[in-house]
């Protein structure tokens, strides 16, 4: 895979650090490359488990400001606001088109997208997401952790909480937690960042939209995730009208580094033709 590597690149009023690999934006790839929209908090870096076992599929990151090496903007953005955001930036990469994958917080974008810039958005896949407000909401315990900010710049204390603010495969396996808090904490985001995130994400909802959105989808869930609760996953999966569910067994919210394999299969599956084996309808 020909790596191209991170360069800052000027959306609209933000400057965001950007990592394509695979391939160049605006060249002659035999699809639309892979937009990737983090989770909140999430820096470019946590894709790289994902990005290697997507052989031939070029992808797109980027930090979303506070987060990473993109900077904090001055007032919270809205998830309107981010969308409109990544509009800017596929103006600014010369991409007319691309595949989306929205994991987690970035999964609400993906939504928000997709409707709003239905043209410029040929497939969606949703990974370990809710719908914003109106979900079933995280487990207790789970949400508690996620306003923890210590646990994005401690990995001992990351590892402590992952079992059960992550579910799945961090509650069996140690040496996949320590990769996980290792990957996590690489790049803390900043403090006023990342409460603009969270701002975001629980005072937006896509239910009232989300019959309006006609691109093929696809929808990927751990059935053992605390924080996005396969209920959720369900649902989006029907009120989509193109959209097919794939729940991954024995999985919680880090579904790329829990099964990278699995998640890359049914992820590549699904953007070269539409198929989705092994999953559920």
């Amino acid at each position: 895979m020909t790596v191209t590597g991170d360069r800052t690149v000027r959306a609209g009023r933000h400057e965001l650090r950007v990592s394509i690999e695979g391939g160049t934006p605006g060249g002659r790839n035999a699809r639309p490359p892979l937009l990737l929209i983090n989770g909140l908090g999430g820096h470019i870096r946590m894709w790289d488990p994902l990005r290697r076992h997507l052989v031939g599929v070029p992808t797109i990151a980027f930090d979303a400001p506070g987060t990473g090496d993109s900077p904090t903007p001055a007032l919270p953005q809205s998830v309107v606001g981010v969308s409109r955001m990544v509009t800017r930036l596929l103006d600014a990469l010369e991409l007319p088109e691309v595949d989306v994958l929205g994991y987690s917080l970035g999964g609400v974008v993906a939504q928000q997208l997709a409707w709003t810039s239905p043209r410029r958005v040929r497939r969606v896949v949703l990974l370990s997401t809710n719908t914003g407000w109106g979900s079933v909401p995280a487990h207790p315990v789970a949400f508690k952790g996620l306003l923890s900010m210590r646990r994005l710049r401690d990995p001992a204390y990351y590892a402590d909480l992952a079992p059960d603010l992550l579910g799945g495969e961090m509650r069996r396996d140690p040496d996949l937690v320590a990769q996980a808090a290792q990957l996590r904490t690489l790049e803390s985001p900043d403090t006023r960042g990342y409460l603009y995130q969270l701002l975001s994400c629980t005072t937006w909802s896509t239910i009232p939209y989300l019959r309006l959105i006609r691109q093929p989808t696809l929808v990927v869930n751990g059935d053992d995730d605390p924080l996005a609760r396969p209920i959720n996953a369900r649902a989006i999966a029907r009120l989509i009208p193109h959209a097919r569910l794939h729940l991954v067994r024995g999985a919680g919210h880090h579904l790329f580094l829990e099964r990278p394999d699995e998640v890359s299969t049914v992820v590549g599956a699904f953007l070269e033709r539409d198929g989705l084996p092994g999953g559920d309808a």
